[in-house]
């Protein structure tokens, strides 16, 4: 939810919204091995480039190092570019659960615009509802209550006439 409601400016690089999809964990000591979400392609090219959203899996060192992260997560996001919403949790031999949600970059509308740079948010794709007996809402803010009732309510919409 964290990273489905970001509301960031033009420009932004994944690395830098890959926290909003891990704060909670992290709060646990908790963090999943691989990066949140990836571009999205065409053509079987399911991990498409140059963007993406990550780097909170890896050492900032092992980033600046690397010209392929470098270039994946520091690309910035645009109007209209299609990325993956995969965040995990993990733990070996025991358990694991993964969503994986896609998504498409959108003008955003805020009631200000500092720093001369158009908004952008997130419009997600898939619509696909979430398991309710799965979703603990003690654990969301009631903002992030409203978004899943929101997002429930788009799905049943777009959808209802092919579920009867």
């Amino acid at each position: 939810v964290g990273l489905a409601t970001a509301v960031f400016p033009e420009g932004t690089p994944g690395l830098m919204l890959d926290a909003l999809a891990r704060q909670h964990l992290w709060m646990d000591g908790l963090n999943y091995g691989h990066g949140t979400g990836h571009g999205i392609g065409a053509h079987l090219n399911v991990h498409e480039g140059p963007i993406g959203i990550g780097g909170g899996s890896v050492p900032g060192g092992a980033i600046a190092g690397s010209e392929r992260l470098r270039r994946v997560y520091l690309a910035p996001l645009q109007a209209g570019h299609c990325v993956s919403d995969e965040p995990g949790c993990y733990k070996d031999g025991e358990f694991g659960i993964r969503l994986e949600s896609d998504l498409v970059v959108r003008p955003a509308e805020t009631p200000f615009s500092m720093g001369g740079r158009p908004w952008l948010c997130f419009e997600y794709l898939t619509l696909v509802p979430f398991c309710r007996k799965l979703v603990d809402t003690s654990l969301l803010a009631p903002r992030e209550v409203q978004w899943v009732d929101a997002y429930h309510a788009r799905v049943w919409e777009a959808l209802q006439g092919d579920l009867a």
